[in-house]
């Protein structure tokens, strides 16, 4: 299961180094993509991943925007990390439910 830890939009922020290790396009338009950086902590062994959903189709659209991340994970093994994630992004429903509580939690921050 996905040990989902918080705050990770700072430690891969724009222009850090991060790669994307898979990208698929969403059923109406827009696309879901899997990263994964080494850990921002020195000393670390670890690896972060996180899971973006891109729901805007029109590229216009998605300039100066950036998509939700609904799912931050730290691993020790990249190859679980990418595991746990890769199912995830497989599964439209779960990835409903993680946006859904991503705009709940950006509502409750407002």
């Amino acid at each position: 299961m996905l040990d989902q830890r918080q705050g990770g939009e700072a430690a891969m922020s724009e222009g850090s180094a991060h790669d994307a290790r898979y990208h698929r396009p969403m059923p109406g338009g827009g696309y879901v993509e899997i990263e994964v950086a080494p850990s921002a902590e020195r000393e670390s062994s670890q690896s972060r991943g996180r899971l973006i959903v891109e729901r805007r189709s029109d590229h216009e659209r998605r300039m100066g925007h950036q998509p939700p991340v609904v799912a931050d994970v730290l691993h020790e093994d990249r190859d679980a990390l990418m595991a746990d994630l890769f199912e995830l992004a497989h599964d439209n429903a779960a990835l409903a439910r993680r946006l859904l509580e991503w705009q709940s939690a950006r509502a409750r921050a407002d």
